[in-house]
């Protein structure tokens, strides 16, 4: 069978790097700003047929919940108000960029990989875990949440991947820090339905696209910008898509709603990976939700045993089972090796 591509192996042995069997993605990252219209459209060409779009409000901890569906070169924002928000675009980097000066591009059939200065790969900078939940009558862990050891100094906000071996409802995710120096993380159990009773450990990492920058070993790719700062490495733990990128219409109404006092939470469920190993992506799917009149919590998760669908609900007063397709941003990763 004929190899294509590049790999990599440390000290050790242990493969870094190998394009015919990791699926790696690259991101590229930019800002748009909301013209106070209820649906913007924002032409991005470098999002593409088999891209992936994650969205984040520039002001970290408001309630930065948006919906977002995009298509091939156009970003649609709903609720978007005169805000800026944060774009950031994952792909298999197989088209050309013009900011793109300075990387490496490999394929294998069709395993396309890109590592350059403007898109740039994600790594784990930080893992742990935690205990939510009822650990008895009137016993309850209400929060948890982990610290990036040491802090991420990236500008932008960055990426928290979620997971348990159980079922979990988590929601409120605030990141803990400031840009340059992200200090960690805390997000709130959620209680509703079946998931009052429930006691879990949730475990996590924190993604950032900033390569470690001094020597680590000789062996390996290490690749820098024209600023001479590190943009790769292979001997860094890359977290890999799962199972593929959710398209941005796949939180669709669907399993039972939970109604808790005058609000009633709507259903929402995405079809996963069927894995237990695979994180979501925590940061652009639990902040708070602004409707336009009313803050709600945005919690997801799993049920207990199923990893066929990641579970969602959404907050109203109206008393009325939502309709149509939640825009949520989000996506399964996994670490590329044990952590």
């Amino acid at each position: 069978m004929a190899i294509y591509g590049t790999r990599t192996r440390n000290a050790s042995g242990v493969i870094t790097l190998d394009t015919s069997v990791t699926a790696l993605r690259s991101i590229y990252t930019l800002q748009v700003t909301g013209n106070g219209a209820w649906d913007q459209y924002f032409s991005i060409p470098q999002i593409k047929a088999n891209s992936f779009v994650v969205v984040q409000s520039s002001t970290p901890n408001s309630a930065g919940g948006i919906e977002a569906w995009w298509s091939t070169g156009t970003l649609h924002l709903r609720r978007a108000y005169s805000l800026k928000w944060i774009v950031k675009v994952l792909s298999f980097g197989d088209a050309q960029d013009a900011t793109a000066d300075y990387g490496i591009r490999a394929r294998n059939d069709s395993n396309l990989v890109q590592i350059d200065n403007s898109n740039k790969a994600i790594r784990v900078a930080s893992s742990g875990s935690f205990a939510i939940g009822r650990r008895g009558a009137g016993d309850y862990i209400t929060s948890g949440g982990g610290t990036f050891s040491p802090a991420i100094t990236t500008t932008e906000e960055p990426m928290v991947f979620l997971r348990s071996d159980t079922g979990m409802m988590v929601c409120n995710y605030r990141v803990r820090g400031s840009p340059g120096a992200w200090t960690g993380f805390t997000v709130d159990g959620w209680f509703g339905g079946a998931f009052n009773t429930l006691y879990y450990t949730v475990k996590w990492m924190v993604g950032t696209s900033v390569a470690t920058s001094p020597p680590s070993g000789d062996y390996g790719i290490r690749i820098k910008n024209e600023l001479s700062e590190a943009t790769f490495n292979s001997n860094d733990n890359l977290i890999l898509l799962s199972g593929g990128a959710p398209s941005s219409d796949r939180f669709k109404v669907a399993g039972s709603d939970i109604a808790i006092g005058s609000t009633l939470w709507s259903s929402f469920q995405m079809p996963w990976t069927g894995s237990f190993d695979d994180y979501f992506l925590a940061s652009s799917l639990l902040p708070q939700f602004y409707d336009g009149y009313t803050i709600y919590e945005n919690p997801a998760g799993f049920h207990v045993g199923n990893r066929s669908v990641l579970q969602a609900y959404s907050g109203a007063n109206a008393g009325t089972n939502a309709s149509g397709v939640n825009g949520r941003t989000v996506f399964a990763g996994r670490p590329m090796r044990a952590l």
